[in-house]
């Protein structure tokens, strides 16, 4: 029984980051899904930096700080909140600190747009996000 929790305790720290950064994903993504503002920009550190393709939601693509807000009124508005919710995603850890997150909205259906992130987080806040995505064919 010693042996099996001492496993448990190395696991817990050593994956310490990793489930960290799960748990503020999963929360990113569920409110994604139910389309709150606020609950997803909290996810967020004050000086944060989203990168998305450049003219996809801004001319140049880059949302520091506070312009984050100016995305995510966007991406959790009423027409996107339908693809929000059909969203699976999979999370790969690259590093203690960030993770890849592949992603599929509309899966199966002419609508389809699959796409991934990178995310930083750091004291359980996103500190940098990439998006890239390849939009739904028409």
């Amino acid at each position: 029984m010693k042996i099996a929790h001492a496993a448990l305790a190395f696991t817990l720290l050593t994956a310490g980051p990793a489930l960290a950064a799960d748990k503020v994903l999963e929360h990113h993504v569920a409110q994604m899904k139910t389309g709150d503002l606020e609950a997803v920009l909290s996810d967020y550190a004050p000086n944060a930096v989203v990168v998305t393709p450049a003219g996809a939601m801004s001319p140049n693509g880059v949302f520091i700080g506070k312009d984050t807000r100016k995305l995510f009124t966007i991406l959790t508005s009423k027409e996107n909140l339908p693809g929000n919710k059909t969203m699976q995603v999979t999370y790969e850890s690259l590093a203690p600190d960030t993770t890849l997150m592949r992603w599929v909205q509309f899966k199966g259906t002419p609508k389809q747009m699959s796409g991934y992130d990178v995310f930083v987080i750091r004291g359980g806040k996103i500190v940098f996000q990439s998006v890239a995505f390849d939009p739904a064919k028409k």
